[in-house]
């Protein structure tokens, strides 16, 4: 199976490795985004034809391993309560902490001559990142550099709660149900988000519905990947390992995106081959039988403070530096693993139970944020 049932093989996973090198993955390909304003030529980019980029991958397969935790926190949870607690403490500190250090830190350095915060504004923002708006009081505080934004990393966050919402309103439909309606719900957004890109519709929707569950069309982007973890968690028990299956996935993606392109017949494989090709490979990868990765964590989970801060470090090292493209590579991912292991030990640890590490509780510890 390429789920474990044995109890004891089920938590001794890789998901921490995993992604923690996936939040290093970002950082790689905002290197691109943020010096250069494009990600066109970065490898992952050229290697799908401009389908998937490496960023897009990372914060992909962060919803995939979400998708399969939070449904077993789901299950395991007593209660509503106790399940929207254990989901608050976990995304709600190091976010706030991060948003404000950018708003009430970065934004007095970078701001332009003149510039001052005033308390209306320090409340305003702090109340809409509350809400997790992702608001700073100079939204283009980086105008100089070749991508304005303050933190463009962040809007993953808001859609990640939002998908522990669906899962909590998932619980009212009776477990053996939800799971033949989980597959049928996948099928039915997929075949949708191919019909949206193949006649050039990417909804965007009011005002309101934007502020209130983001940009409408991103959701056929982040659902898939995120219900395909849901997924393989409640099928589990049928799904096999292959290594072959693998290989035929990730080649028949490959294929579709070169031999497709961006025509219809290329859109269609990306959608429908893409999240079923990186899911399996994810789970392929967290329980190889023999790659143990588990104790990747027992220092720490830093994955979620390093996805939190890596995309502002860069700006301000792009605003400050003229290092060599590589240099900034490292150091943009040396300072954000800096600031993902700061987040960790002054922030997030004290949040949950106990204060202590993942590694000792099992996936119910392990369940950071997507970003």
């Amino acid at each position: 199976m390429l789920i474990p049932a044995e109890r004891g093989r089920f938590y001794r996973n890789n998901f921490d490795a995993i992604r923690l090198a996936m939040a290093l993955l970002v950082v790689f390909s905002h290197s691109f985004a943020l010096r250069f304003g494009t990600e066109d030529f970065e490898p992952m980019s050229l290697a799908t034809n401009g389908h998937y980029n490496s960023g897009n991958v990372g914060v992909w397969v962060f919803f995939v391993i979400s998708g399969f935790l939070i449904a077993h926190s789901h299950e395991r949870s007593t209660s509503i309560g106790s399940y929207a607690a254990k989901r608050i403490r976990r995304i709600y500190p190091a976010y706030l902490v991060a948003t404000s250090a950018c708003a009430f830190l970065v934004t007095p350095l970078f701001a332009p001559p003149g510039w001052s915060l005033t308390a209306a504004e320090a409340a305003r923002t702090i109340g809409a990142n509350l809400l997790l708006a992702n608001h700073f009081p100079i939204p283009d505080l980086f105008a100089g550099n070749p991508v304005p934004a303050v933190n463009g990393a962040l809007w993953s966050i808001r859609f990640e709660f939002l998908c522990y919402i669906g899962v909590a309103l998932s619980g009212l439909v009776a477990l053996r149900l939800r799971r033949h309606v989980l597959p049928l719900v996948y099928v039915a957004i997929v075949l949708t988000w191919c019909w949206l890109d193949v006649t050039g519709r990417k909804p965007g929707g009011p005002d309101w519905l934007r502020e209130a569950i983001g940009w409408p069309y991103a959701w056929f982007r982040v659902l898939p990947n995120f219900l395909a973890g849901m997924i393989v968690y409640h099928w589990r028990a049928h799904i096999p390992r292959s290594t072959a299956l693998l290989a035929a996935l990730l080649a028949g993606a490959l294929l579709g995106f070169h031999l497709g392109g961006h025509r219809p017949a290329g859109l269609i494989a990306a959608h429908l081959l893409g999240p079923p090709a990186i899911a399996y490979a994810v789970f392929w990868l967290a329980y190889h039988p023999r790659i143990d990765l588990s104790r990747a964590a027992r220092f720490g989970d830093f994955s979620y403070g390093t996805y939190l801060y890596a995309y502002t470090i860069q700006q301000m090292l792009v605003a400050t530096t003229a290092l060599p493209f590589a240099s900034f590579i490292l150091l943009s991912m040396a300072l954000a693993l800096g600031a993902g292991v700061a987040s960790w030990w002054l922030v997030e640890r004290h949040f949950l139970p106990h204060g202590r590490k993942p590694a000792r509780h099992g996936p119910e510890r392990k369940e950071a944020p997507a970003s």
